[in-house]
């Protein structure tokens, strides 16, 4: 049954490089709909509901509506709020005072718990209210949908880098440990790998924090990869720790959602490793970053994000509620793919880890089913020898013979 009313749409948690995509599909399938009578903005999500701030996005230029689908970050502002019941309670107040039929939530797996809280007032106050959510996360960490919108652009941003600092590495002879963002799941870290144009290329060893390893296999590791190579280049989850030992890089400060906050990773593994091979050891950490470097966006991310914000709004005219829109595979190579939806409950603060099998016996790489998973969503392509990276050509270095005695330095 149809239902005419005004809508609303917010952002939620870590902004993403394609999260306005995702805006931009909802606005521009509400123009074609005579269900929804104005379509409202709220500004920094959830806290831009309870205060009342919201904008006419009816009232944008269309011109800077298509704009806006390649600007990085979220154009109505993010927050990190976890409402409580009487946060709810003062939404549901805003909704009926606004004639609020339709309500759209972009988000990781926390937004879509609140999402799905946001549903279930609204069915037992008797408000007639469609509810979606709308998936986001570069951590692609969402249960059920193959794969979450923001994840294929900070994957091919933090591979990028990885294969850039490799050259700079090789070139001074030198350990490099790049530090992902990845609290419980290494979905990112692991994505590094994809950028390999061959299997001992950089990043040349990867620990996700699904499985922890030894200080000593460590060390071990970096020295093995340094005695072939001449240098390394690794990659870690932010998340990182050794087995049998608490995490070094946990803060005493908490976000909004209870999370302690963590960074300082590389530094702290580049010195472990520096101290345990005597090799100089630099370190990098990618940070924000990765969720807004638009100059490595993936037009597979772009079209996916678009895909699940009009998909949202036209399956909520249509009368569906407390769902998520979903990506669901078809094939890999050609890789294909089409929306689908879930039950808002069965993702609301669930979280999907790097299952074991996709990490090597190890626990110093991912296995080539993680490459196949992943490669699509940073370059649209599949093959093991069709990257989508630019491939970095070597100077031969044929070498003549020396005439003199071998040069001791004082």
């Amino acid at each position: 049954m149809s239902r005419t009313g005004n809508a609303i749409i917010g952002q939620s948690g870590g902004p993403t490089i394609v999260i306005n995509a995702s805006l931009v599909g909802a606005i521009q399938a509400a123009w074609d709909l005579d269900e929804i009578t104005h379509f409202y903005g709220a500004l920094h999500g959830m806290d831009g509901v309870l205060n009342e701030q919201l904008c006419d996005l009816f009232r944008e230029d269309p011109d800077l509506v298509e704009e806006m689908r390649l600007v990085p970050s979220a154009g109505l502002g993010t927050c990190r709020l976890k409402p409580t019941d009487q946060d709810l309670e003062r939404a549901l107040e805003v909704f009926r005072a606004h004639d609020v039929r339709y309500f759209f939530y972009t988000g990781g797996d926390d937004s879509q718990l609140a999402c799905h809280r946001v549903s279930e007032l609204a069915k037992s106050s008797d408000w007639d209210m469609r509810v979606i959510g709308i998936p986001k996360t570069i951590d692609n960490n969402i249960v059920v949908t193959d794969c979450c919108p923001g994840f294929g652009s900070a994957a091919r941003y933090a591979a990028s880098c990885c294969r850039y600092v490799g050259r700079d590495a090789e070139a001074f002879g030198t350990l490099e440990v790049v530090e992902v963002m990845g609290r419980h799941e290494g979905w990112l870290t692991g994505a590094t790998a994809a950028a390999r144009p061959e299997p001992d290329a950089p990043p040349h060893l990867v620990y996700l924090p699904e499985v922890q390893v030894t200080r000593d296999q460590l060390i071990s590791d970096v020295q093995a990869v340094y005695d072939e190579h001449g240098f390394a280049v690794i990659a870690v989850s932010e998340g990182f720790a050794f087995a049998g030992e608490d995490q070094a890089t946990t803060s005493d400060k908490v976000d909004e959602f209870g999370h302690s906050r963590l960074g300082g990773v590389a530094q702290w593994l580049g010195d472990v490793v520096e101290e345990g091979t005597g090799v100089r050891a630099r370190n990098d950490k990618l940070g924000n970053l990765q969720r807004c470097f638009a100059a490595t966006a993936s037009q597979v991310d772009l079209d996916q994000a678009y895909a699940v914000g009009k998909a949202a709004v036209e399956w909520a005219v249509e009368g569906q509620t407390d769902i998520m829109v979903t990506i669901e595979r078809e094939n890999d190579d050609p890789y294909q793919w089409e929306c689908g939806a879930t039950s808002l409950m069965t993702v609301a603060g669930a979280s999907k880890a790097v299952p074991r099998e996709w990490i090597n016996e190890e626990g110093n790489d991912v296995t080539e089913e993680f490459v196949t998973y992943c490669r699509p969503l940073l370059t649209g392509r599949a093959r093991e020898l069709d990257t989508g990276f630019t491939a970095f050509p070597r100077f031969h270095k044929s070498m003549i013979d020396s005439k003199l005695q071998p040069y001791e330095r004082e």
